[in-house]
Order: C-alpha cells, then structure tokens, then sequence
C-alpha cells in the first residue's frame, strides 16, 4: 500500500482558493455550506459487484436562489472513489482487492425544492426537501491498492493509464432536518471510460473500466 499526503496538501490548496467566492455569498440570495459523508463505489469490469468500496468526502458548497423552489449550486469536493472485492475482509479469498482513487470533484446541480416549513418569519421559512440533478467534473489526483485481485490492480495503480479526467451525471434529493442542518444521498455515474483496453497494445487488462457511486453527505448551511 502507498500512503500519498499530496492529495491532500493540494486539496487544502485548492480549497482556500474556493472559500473567496463563498465566502463573498453575504447576500440574501446567496448562501454556503459546509459539506461532509461517505461514498460507496464500485468499477464495471473489475469482475465485481456491488458497492463494496467505502471511502470520505468533505468540501463546501455554493448556493444561488433562482426561484423561491429552485436553486443553483456547486460543489468543490475531495472524493474517494473505486472498488472492493468485498465489503467485509475476507483473508481466505486469494483474489482480494481494494482500490482507492482519490479525486477532487466540481459538481453544479439545479434543485427543486418542497415542502415548505414556515418559521416565526420570513427569513425563518425552509423547504424540507429538494431534488437534484446535474452533472460533475472531477480530476484523477492519486491512486492507493491493496491486493492484486482479477488483475485490476495493473490498471489501478499505476496512474499514468487510467484516465485523469472525469464527467458525471448526478442525481438525488436533500433532506434538511432544521434549517441549518440536512442530508444529501446522490447516485453518480461516469459518462466516458476511465480506462479502455484498445488504447493499449498489449493492454495490461483485457476490461473496459467504467465507475459509480453513491453518496451520503451531511450538509451544515450557514
């Protein structure tokens, strides 16, 4: 196992240069949150199944007021991505695996909220839940394995063949819990291949490599 601190040296790095536009969202029609949860992915192809590979995300998010029911956000997210032969360790199985791909995301999303909670006044009002779709942009910054498996690791590991970037749709739905406080569960899904065997010759794993995920935030909005 390789342990990388650069991911995370330039997450911070590019996370500071992020927090200047929220930070400027002082405007009632503007807000911020504070963004925090799981994933659980997996990769067709890796002869797997299931979402077996569980991994952390934080960020922050940006929200713009379009319409009292619709918003526009966007999202600067550090994710971790990629597969598990199993969700729980398995030391007899000769064909164990766990691969980590670590990315930092940019999803833009329009939701469409519901269920209005009214407050002592105005300014107090929220919608307790809102639907979402949109899709996402991320960049491949670093890669960790465990165990060779089917053959995956030769793909995973070395970073050079697998497919820096990343385009995604996204769906799913947010649950606030106060005003302040809410949840977020999103499917996600890769549009291209992360990694295609014809690009190769001889190629290191005879699969096509596509990625999805679902993820599980708890958002704090300010």
């Amino acid at each position: 196992m390789r342990i990388n601190t650069t991911p995370i040296a330039r997450f911070a790095g590019l996370l500071f240069l992020f927090v200047l536009p929220v930070w400027a969202f002082s405007q009632p029609r503007f807000k911020a949150a504070v963004v925090a949860g799981l994933t659980a992915s997996q990769i067709d192809g890796d002869l797997s199944a299931g979402y077996h590979k569980l991994g952390v995300q934080g960020g922050l998010r940006g929200i713009a007021r379009l319409q009292p029911r619709q918003d526009l956000s966007i999202e600067f997210l550090y994710s971790q991505r990629g597969c598990k032969s199993t969700l729980l360790k398995d030391q007899f199985d000769p064909y164990r695996f766990s691969h980590t791909l670590n990315y930092v995301e940019v999803p833009v999303l329009w939701n469409y909220k519901d269920w209005l909670i009214e407050g002592e006044d105005d300014a107090d009002d929220f919608y307790r839940v809102a639907f979402n779709i949109g899709l996402s942009y991320a960049r491949l910054i670093s890669t960790s394995s465990k165990g060779e498996g089917s053959g995956i690791g030769a793909v995973l590991e070395p970073e050079i063949l697998l497919k820096k970037s990343d385009v995604s749709f996204l769906v799913g739905a947010n649950f606030m819990a106060s005003q302040h406080l809410g949840f977020t569960f999103r499917y996600v899904r890769s549009f291209g291949r992360m990694y295609n065997p014809s690009n190769f010759d001889p190629a290191p794993y005879p699969y096509t490599l596509n990625g999805h995920c679902l993820y599980f935030q708890t958002f704090y909005l300010f």
